[in-house]
């Protein structure tokens, strides 16, 4: 199931990017190459219906993967279970670490020396 759901995705990823190198836009340089598609796509040409395939593959796409991600943690979620959260060591030291000596500043006001005028 997983490997089909994998061949999936990457069909309707090449698709994605064939429809859209191939969508015409207005201004498209291109456009003078589907003019003959007038006919077959109706007076509109194949944008509507270029953009009408890209929408539904662009959401093929988009629930493929939602069901490969369900499909692929339910198969290896023992696997997650068992290894979990790797913990370290818990020690009673505090975090972070105080400098075993800091000065402490005298309690006494600070004297200065007069200064002469």
């Amino acid at each position: 199931m997983e490997t089909f759901l994998i061949v999936t995705q990457i069909i309707l990823a090449i698709l994605i990017i064939l429809i859209v190198l191939i969508n015409v836009t207005k201004g498209s340089e291109y456009g003078a190459v589907f003019r003959g598609a007038e006919a077959i796509f109706g007076g509109a040409g194949p944008t509507n219906f270029l953009n009408k395939v890209t929408m539904i593959l662009v959401l093929l796409f988009f629930l493929n993967s939602i069901l490969l991600t369900k499909v692929f943690t339910e198969k290896h979620k023992p696997l997650m279970l068992k290894t979990g959260i790797p913990q370290s060591p818990v020690s009673n030291e505090t975090f972070p670490p105080t400098p075993p000596s800091i000065p402490i500043p005298p309690k006494e006001p600070l004297k200065f020396p007069e200064s002469t005028k």
